[in-house]
C-alpha cells in the first residue's frame, strides 16, 4: 500500500550510510526511514527534495521502511537536473538583485520569485510533476529578467559639440554626408566629427569628460552609453586620422570605461589626461600624462603610466614604454605679466633631449577659442599682435620618437593700456589722519601687487597680493607722511597722510556736567554727562560698576554722553571705531 507519510523524527536521526546504488537501477530499493536525506541527495541532488521521495515511495509501516521503482529512481533522477538548474538561477537572480533588478525590472523580478514560490511549494507538497514544469520556467524568466534589466539600466547617450573653432563637419552614422557642425550640436552612437587646418572642436560626455579634436582629425563615436545604476559612462572613440586629447573627469577615471582606437591600437584609459595622434601612415603615437592606461595591439598589452608614452605600427606589438621629456620651465618670475605693448618675447629653459617645441596660445584658459599653435627648435618665441585683455601661452617639448611631454604652467599675458596710476589703501584711516597712543605706528595698507612703493624715502616690499606693512616712528605729536607707489607702466601714484599722537592731555580734556559738581578729581554718584572734542572715528567706552555705555565721536570729532554713576569704579576708554584698537584707559572712584 502506498501510504503518504509526513514524518517530523526523521531529520532527528544521524544520517545514515546507504549501499552504493547505480543509477540505471533495474530493481526497487527499499531504505529505512533515517536514510531518506541522503537518498534525496543521491537521487535528486538535495536534501531539500525529500517530499519528493515520500510521495513516490511505498511506506511499510511494519518496519517503517520505504520502497521505489526503478521508474520512480528515473523520475527522480530527471528531476535532479531541474533542481540543480533551479539553485544555479537562485544564484545568477542574487546577482541581478545586486545589478538593480528590482530597480530596472521590477515586472520580471515579481514573475521570477512568484515562479520560485510555486516551484517550492511543488516540492514541499511531494507534487513533481508540477516541480518539473515551475523549475524549467526559471530560467527562461531569469533571462528575460536579465535582459530587461540591461535595456532599462543601460541607456544610449548622445555627446554634445560644447565649443568649435574655425570650421567643424559633422556625420550622422557611418554613411551620413559631412554637414557643418554647429556648438551644442548632439553626436550619437556611429557619428563622426572632422577639424580642418587651424580649427578645433571640443566633445563633452555626460560624466564631466570631454575629448578635444585637433586640426585635420577625423573621429567617429563608436559606443555612448550610461549606467544609470551608478552613472558609469561607457565611451569608445576610433581616431581615423590627426589628433586627439582625452580629458577625463575624476569619475570617468575612477569608474566609468573610456576606449580609443587608434590605426591597430586599442586603448583603455584609467587616466584623465591622454593624447593620441595617427596618420595614413597607420602610425600611431600615445602619450599618457596622469594614472594610466592600457594600450593593446597585435594580442600584446601593455601598460603605460604617467608621463609615458609608446609607438604603435600596425602588425607589431606596441614599444616598451618611453619616459616622456619634461615640461619647459617658464624663465619669467611668475605666471602673470602685464604689458603694454602688441609684442612679447615668451621664452623658457632648454630641455635635454628635445628634438623642437610646440608652443600655444589662446585667448581661453581652455585652448578652445582662437588657438595658434607654433612648432620651434628655439627656446623663445615672439608673440605679435597681442589682443587686448588675457592671453593664455604654454609650451611643451617633443623627442626623437615625436611623443609630446607634458605641457608646461600655463602663462597669462595681460595687454592694457595703463595710464591710471596705482592706487593706495591705507588701514584704519580716519579721513586723511591716522591715530596712535603712543610714539610709533604699525601702518599697514594695500596696492598694485607688482608696484614699487616708498615710504618716508624707504623701499617696502609689496606681497603677492599687494598688502604692505610699515613701521612709523618717532611720532611726538603730530607726522607728515608721503607713500609713491610706481607700476610696471611707470605710472605713479602718491599719497600724503598725517600721523597724529594722541596724548593723555588731549584724550582726558573733557567736561562734566551734573547737580553736584562733580570734576575728574571728584566724581559724584548722580546723572553726569561727559563731553569732549577729539577726532572722527574714536570710540569712547565708559563702564561704572556693570554698566557699560559706548559713544563714539562725530565727523567733527565732538563727543557726549550722559550717565547715571553709581558709587564705585568708573573706567573710560579710547578705542579705535571699528578696528577697536586701544589708545587709552583710566580708572576713577565715584564717590
Amino acid at each position: 500500500m502506498k501510504v503518504k507519510f509526513q514524518i517530523g523524527y526523521l531529520f532527528l536521526a544521524t544520517a545514515l550510510t546507504i549501499p552504493n546504488i547505480a543509477f540505471a537501477q533495474e530493481s526497487p530499493i527499499t531504505f529505512k526511514a533515517q536514510e531518506l536525506q541522503n537518498i534525496a541527495q543521491k537521487y535528486t541532488g538535495s536534501t531539500v527534495n525529500w517530499p519528493l521521495v515520500i510521495n513516490l515511495a511505498t511506506h511499510n509501516t511494519e518496519d517503517n521502511s520505504f520502497t521505489i521503482t526503478p521508474s520512480q529512481l528515473q523520475e527522480l533522477q530527471n528531476f535532479s537536473q531541474v533542481s540543480t538548474q533551479v539553485v544555479n538561477q537562485k544564484e545568477r537572480i542574487s546577482e541581478l538583485i545586486s545589478s538593480g533588478a528590482t530597480v530596472f525590472a521590477p515586472d520580471q523580478y515579481s514573475e521570477v520569485q512568484e515562479l520560485i514560490t510555486e516551484y517550492t511549494k511543488a516540492v514541499n507538497d511531494g507534487e513533481i510533476e508540477k516541480a518539473f514544469d515551475f523549475g524549467n520556467r526559471v530560467k527562461p524568466a531569469v533571462d528575460l529578467m536579465e535582459t530587461t534589466l540591461f535595456e532599462n539600466r543601460i541607456v544610449d547617450v548622445q555627446a554634445q559639440l560644447a565649443d568649435k573653432t574655425g570650421k567643424v563637419d559633422r556625420r550622422k552614422g557611418l554613411l551620413g554626408s559631412w554637414i557643418d557642425a554647429m556648438k551644442g550640436d548632439l553626436f550619437a552612437q556611429s557619428d563622426g566629427i572632422r577639424t580642418f587646418i587651424e580649427s578645433y572642436a571640443l566633445l563633452s560626455f555626460v560624466d564631466g569628460s570631454n575629448i578635444q579634436v585637433e586640426p585635420n582629425t577625423i573621429a567617429v563615436i563608436r559606443k555612448s552609453r550610461i549606467d544609470r545604476l551608478n552613472d558609469a559612462a561607457d565611451t569608445e572613440i576610433t581616431l581615423e586620422d590627426g589628433g586627439l586629447l582625452a580629458k577625463l573627469s575624476a569619475a570617468g577615471k575612477n569608474k566609468s570605461k573610456y576606449t580609443l582606437n587608434a590605426g591597430s591600437s586599442v586603448s583603455e584609459l584609467r587616466t584623465q589626461n591622454f593624447y593620441a595622434e595617427t596618420d595614413t601612415s597607420d602610425l600611431v603615437k600615445l602619450t599618457n600624462y596622469d594614472g594610466q592606461a592600457i594600450v593593446n595591439s597585435n594580442d600584446v598589452s601593455i601598460t603605460i603610466r604617467e608621463n609615458e608614452g609608446t609607438i604603435v605600427e600596425r602588425g607589431k606589438a606596441p614599444m616598451q614604454p618611453v619616459k616622456l621629456l619634461p615640461s619647459p620651465t617658464l624663465t619669467w618670475a611668475n605666471t602673470d605679466t602685464v604689458v603694454n605693448n602688441q609684442t612679447i618675447v615668451f621664452s623658457f629653459d632648454e630641455i635635454e633631449g628635445a628634438e623642437n617645441y610646440r608652443i600655444q596660445y589662446d585667448s581661453s584658459p581652455n585652448f578652445t577659442e582662437n588657438v595658434v599653435d607654433v612648432e620651434t627648435n628655439e627656446t623663445s618665441l615672439a608673440l605679435d599682435n597681442l589682443p587686448m585683455g588675457m592671453t593664455y601661452v604654454k609650451v611643451q617639448a617633443i623627442d626623437n620618437l615625436g611623443l609630446r611631454g607634458p605641457f608646461s604652467k600655463t602663462a597669462r599675458i595681460i595687454r592694457t593700456i595703463d595710464d591710471v596710476p596705482p592706487p593706495i589703501f591705507i588701514d584704519d584711516m580716519n579721513g586723511e589722519v591716522l591715530l596712535t597712543g603712543s610714539g610709533s605706528l604699525q601702518m599697514t595698507g594695500v596696492t598694485e601687487p607688482e608696484a614699487r612703493l616708498v615710504i618716508e624715502g624707504n623701499s617696502v616690499r609689496v606681497q603677492s597680493t599687494g598688502r604692505f606693512s610699515y613701521t612709523v616712528s618717532n611720532v611726538e605729536s603730530t607726522k607728515d607722511i608721503t607713500l609713491t607707489a610706481t607700476d610696471r607702466a611707470g605710472n605713479k601714484g602718491s599719497k600724503n597722510i598725517r600721523v597724529i599722537r594722541l596724548t593723555e592731555e588731549k584724550l582726558y580734556n573733557f567736561r562734566l556736567r551734573s547737580a553736584t559738581n562733580s570734576t575728574l578729581s571728584a566724581i559724584k554718584s548722580g546723572s553726569t554727562t561727559f563731553s569732549g572734542n577729539l577726532y572722527p572715528g574714536i570710540e569712547i567706552v565708559l563702564t561704572n560698576e556693570n554698566r557699560k555705555e559706548r559713544v563714539r565721536t562725530d565727523f567733527n570729532g565732538n563727543w557726549g554722553i550722559t550717565l547715571d554713576l553709581v558709587p564705585g569704579q568708573l573706567t573710560i576708554e579710547f578705542k579705535h571705531a571699528k578696528s577697536g584698537t586701544l589708545y587709552s584707559s583710566k580708572s576713577y572712584t565715584v564717590e
